[in-house]
């Protein structure tokens, strides 16, 4: 679909006839939230709250009425969830006008706060075609002593079922290894000029495509369509063990989509209605939402505070019981400064790389709850191994069919956490939302400060979430529901021939890892195929193991097999190898490294029991 160019011609002598004529006090007048205003950036659409008292029927009537006269050349637009009147002027407005016209509402008896309606924008950059693996469900990171470890939590029985999570980004597209999760959502884009849909607000939540051709919102060139909602919205709840692509952190969860990110961002006012909706309160002129979400993830952000009205509507969310979920920008800025990672009430995300530390374009501070996988940053900021995989469309402009690609991004870690509440709340339900984000910080790993461009000095929050220590808490369940709560892991990397035929076990004493597996069954570990990274960016295929234990200090002897005993690893002479044995530690995590250079059956060696 054609769509027209959004630029418009600014005439400094039209916007200053609508700066307002004063009819009040200004001793008396109301906030002005206007710390989002920025230089050189121009405001058409700003948001009214009247007082309490002044809240309905005919004294909010007569108070919007006043204002709107306050400011000349201001038209009502709606009345929003949260009770604010969204109105909008002829022309957008500079900053200064706007501010001026602003003070000029705020000065009308009957207004509680005047603030702009910011724009706010995804918060991760799509990237690459799809390659590596889901690292963040399970890899284990020994120079931070940290882990986010979602397969420990499926483990202890967590995996979102009867759990709601709502999706307020860009829409979504009915992948394969989606629908089974989706429910029905809403498009809360009220701008059709925005929505690349040709309509305004109703209930396909479906993603038409966000891209950009030159000219449109700015952009200096072509902007493929991101499928940003469907990425998220994957990486929370993609189907498990259904042979497609990839696996939900709360794979049984429920996914809902709400659509508030249009080709241009979206809109504090549409935001503030979506996040009231979603969590099952009422909307003017939209029908009720039949399946309430418990968590709100919104992996989207801009600068500015947060107003009067979105904090509005966080409050009533989290008072209905829904926990809002928020990225903390990728800036690497302090995420005190961007909204809506600043409002009280919700839990703010950064990102990690695969290395467990800070990401370098992670907004931090003390404003973020806690951090979690988004991908790398630093050298390896364009190696697709080292991002997040989920899924999306594979249409550059509209839909074109089902695909994976990886991105990075705050995001992609408040998706994680999302995932992480819904497991919780599933094995938990009705946890309120402020003992969510307890239990979240309490049982996160704290990440080491420091200097250089490896180990960042900034902090951010309890650390990295260890959703296996964060679900055991949760229940409270005796007996070690999670088998890695003291932090006892060890990892096994291993180089094989090139000419390694399937995938590697590991075979050994696993009993006493508490796996339920008999001792020297040599299909009992399967390693993981990963590309190992050195440090002036070689890659290598490689595999890995990780192994956790109940009993800190016990020793594991293991040998490496491909999965039976007819293939199990010699030495290069063809004779067999001894015992190899790792000690798990008291606390954290050991590292073990194997090279085996013949199995048996493949390169020099006959096939032979082992």
């Amino acid at each position: 679909m054609e769509r027209r160019r959004r630029t418009v011609a600014l005439i400094v002598a039209a916007a200053l006839a609508f700066v307002p004529v004063v009819t009040a006090d200004p001793a008396a007048a109301a906030p002005v939230t206007g710390d989002g205003l920025r230089p050189g950036q121009e405001y058409s659409a700003f948001i009214i709250t009247p007082e309490p008292a002044a809240a309905a029927g005919t004294a909010r009537t007569t108070v919007i009425g006043r204002a709107l006269k306050a400011g000349r050349g201001v038209d009502a637009v709606r009345t929003l969830a949260t009770g604010g009147e969204l109105v909008r002027v002829k022309e957008p407005l500079p900053a200064a006008a706007a501010r001026a016209l602003m003070e000029g509402i705020a000065a009308t008896p009957g207004v509680a706060s005047v603030e702009p309606d910011l724009t706010v924008t995804r918060t991760s950059t799509p990237r690459d075609p799809r390659y590596g693996e889901q690292w963040p469900l399970w890899q284990v990171y020994p120079q931070t002593d940290t882990a986010f470890r979602a397969d420990e939590a499926w483990d202890a029985g967590a995996d979102g079922a009867g759990v709601t999570v709502a999706v307020l980004d860009t829409g979504i597209r009915p992948h394969a290894d989606l629908a089974p999760a989706l429910v029905p959502g809403y498009d809360f884009i009220a701008d059709p000029a925005n929505t690349a849909d040709g309509d305004g607000r109703d209930a396909d939540a479906l993603d038409p495509g966000d891209w950009n051709d030159e000219g449109d919102c700015g952009a200096t060139a072509f902007s493929p369509s991101s499928w940003h909602g469907t990425h998220i919205a994957g990486i929370i709840g993609a189907a498990r063990d259904n042979g497609l692509g990839i696996a939900g952190i709360a794979p049984h969860a429920k996914v809902q989509p709400v659509r508030v990110l249009g080709t241009c961002g979206g809109r504090d006012s549409d935001i503030a209605d979506a996040i009231v909706w979603a969590s099952g309160g009422p909307v003017p002129g939209v029908p009720a939402n039949p399946t309430p979400a418990g968590v709100i993830n919104m992996s989207l952000g801009g600068r500015g505070p947060c107003g009067p009205t979105v904090q509005a509507a966080v409050d009533k969310a989290t008072a209905r019981g829904a926990t809002v979920v928020v990225s903390a920008g990728n800036a690497a800025e302090d995420a005190a400064g961007y909204h809506p990672a600043n409002c009280a009430g919700v839990v703010t995300v950064g990102a990690t790389g695969d290395d467990g530390y800070l990401a370098s374009y992670s907004n931090h501070g003390d404003t973020v709850e806690v951090a979690a996988p988004g991908g790398w940053g630093y050298w390896r900021d364009y190696d697709p191994a080292h991002r997040i995989l989920s899924t999306v469309d594979a249409g550059a402009r509209g839909p074109a069919g089902d695909s994976y690609a990886v991105m990075r991004g705050t995001s992609q870690a408040a998706a994680h956490v999302s995932g992480a509440v819904a497991l919780m709340l599933s094995r938990r339900p009705g946890l309120p939302p402020a003992e969510v984000g307890d239990h979240l910080r309490r049982n996160a790993r704290a990440l080491p400060l420091g200097g250089g461009w490896y180990n960042s000095p900034h902090p951010i929050g309890g650390g990295l979430v260890d959703v296996a220590r964060t679900v055991h808490d949760v229940t409270g369940s005796p007996g070690g529901e999670c088998t890695v709560c003291a932090g006892t892991a060890a990892i096994v990397d291993i180089t094989v021939p090139p000419d390694t035929p399937g995938t590697v076990h590991l075979a050994g004493t696993v009993s006493g890892l508490g796996t339920g597996r008999p001792d020297w069954d040599p299909a009992a570990t399967p390693a993981m195929r990963y590309v190992r990274t050195s440090w002036d960016g070689t890659a290598t295929p490689a595999w890995r193991v990780q192994l956790a234990g109940t009993t800190p200090g016990i020793t594991v002897a293991y040998k490496l097999t491909l999965g039976d005993w007819t293939h199990v690893e010699k030495a290069r002479d063809c004779t067999a190898t001894p015992d190899r044995a790792l000690t798990l530690p008291a606390d954290g995590t050991a590292w073990a490294y194997a090279t085996v250079e013949n199995w048996n059956g493949v390169s020099a060696c006959a096939a032979a029991p082992g």
